[in-house]
């Protein structure tokens, strides 16, 4: 998943695992357990004994039978992977569920059956990661949402109708994640918004009508990921700015036009929308006022396009930049007026270059400059930019 719980994801990615040598009497089991294809009950018994790594990987092995995988089930370390493995079944899946471990991983698997998942949801570990299933039905949907941990991973799934997607929205944990989605009606997105965990992955999406944002605005968890999205229109935009939870991530879009930042700004919770997209407001749009209102809303503060202010209404445009709530930083600042400056450092949390290294230029309106002095605290920051 992404956004919502990254730092805590990554300790569950299974992409480059770390093997330790194996300590074994005999040379009969390669270093490099990935190498294995097929081994017994009693030999996979030898091997997890032996084994010292954290995390067994198993990606040799493309099939395996119940009583192999009570033995593999008995590693004592966090991560069992085992990526070789296209089909399951449930008496196989109900032995590796027994896996004391954090995560379990069967990302080439293509098919789940029911009474399979109703086996894999039995493991009492953190994740489990099925990024190999393309398609899921609603019986099995039912049966893995029954898993009891925190992370359901199905990041291979591409399509999904409604009463898969409400039975997916059953699980208990704290992040589902389904992010090759690459399109959403509104009645399946009104059934994935009923998840009552803290965040919903849909970062495959790359378009999404208004109809189905409205659906998914109803989602109430901490995170809606939406980082997919590359373009995204007023309307859209402001069926998602009504979405319950606290957190709608954007990071994807690559432009913003002036309605559509304006209705995103009526998101009252955190919106996370890439620096590219929010400095194309002033890249796209006239450098007004009106316009630095909106950047205002919808921005981290970091308005790093910005090298000059020599629009007539500077002034105005400044005192619209500092009314945004938190810090504001302009780090490739060249040039500006003194009433402009005056006008942005009156905003305590505003970061700028040193102001030796600024070019002061007349008043872009005509007016006569003004002496100013600078502010105490403002001195002092600078002072602390300078060593």
């Amino acid at each position: 998943m992404t956004s919502f719980g990254t730092p805590l994801l990554a300790f569950l990615v299974f992409g480059a695992m770390l093997l330790r040598p194996l300590e074994v009497t005999a040379d009969e089991y390669p270093q490099d357990t990935n190498k294995i294809e097929s081994f017994t009950a009693e030999e996979a018994t030898q091997l997890v004994a032996a084994f010292g790594g954290n995390d067994l990987s198993l990606n040799g092995l493309t099939t395996l039978d119940a009583d192999t995988a009570k033995a593999i089930a008995e590693f004592k370390g966090q991560g069992l992977t085992l990526n070789g493995l296209t089909t399951l079944d449930a008496d196989t899946a109900k032995a590796l569920a027994e896996f004391k471990g954090d995560a379990l991983a069967l990302n080439r698997l293509t098919t789940l059956a029911a009474g399979t998942a109703k086996s894999l949801a039995g493991f009492k570990g953190r994740a489990v990661f099925l990024e190999g299933l393309t398609t899921l039905d609603a019986h099995s949907a039912k049966a893995i949402a029954e898993f009891k941990g925190l992370y359901l991973i199905l990041n291979g799934l591409v399509t999904l109708d409604a009463a898969t997607s409400k039975s997916l929205a059953e699980f208990k944990g704290v992040s589902l994640d389904l992010n090759r989605l690459a399109k959403l009606d509104a009645d399946t997105a009104r059934a994935l918004a009923e998840f009552k965990g803290l965040g919903l992955a849909l970062d495959g999406l790359t378009t999404l009508d208004a109809h189905a944002a409205k659906a998914l605005a109803e989602f109430e968890g901490r995170s809606l990921l939406l980082n997919g999205l590359t373009t995204l229109d007023a309307d859209t935009a402001k069926a998602l700015a009504k979405c319950k939870g606290s957190e709608l991530w954007l990071n994807g879009l690559t432009t913003l036009d002036l309605d559509t930042a304006k209705a995103l700004a009526e998101f009252e919770g955190l919106l996370f929308v890439s620096d590219k997209a929010k400095d194309s407001l002033f890249t796209n749009n006239p450098f007004t006022a009106a316009t630095a209102l909106v950047w205002a809303g919808v921005s981290n503060g970091q308005l790093t396009g910005i090298t000059a202010f020599e629009s007539r209404d500077s002034v105005a445009v400044a005192k619209a930049l500092a009314t945004r709530k938190g810090p504001l930083v302009i780090p490739n600042l060249k040039k500006l007026s003194p009433k402009t400056l005056s006008a942005l450092i009156k905003k305590e949390d505003i970061e700028i270059p040193l102001i030796e290294t600024l070019e002061l230029i007349p008043e872009p309106d005509g007016s006569p400059t003004e002496a100013f002095v600078l502010p105490e605290a403002f001195q002092k920051k600078q002072q602390r930019q300078r060593r």
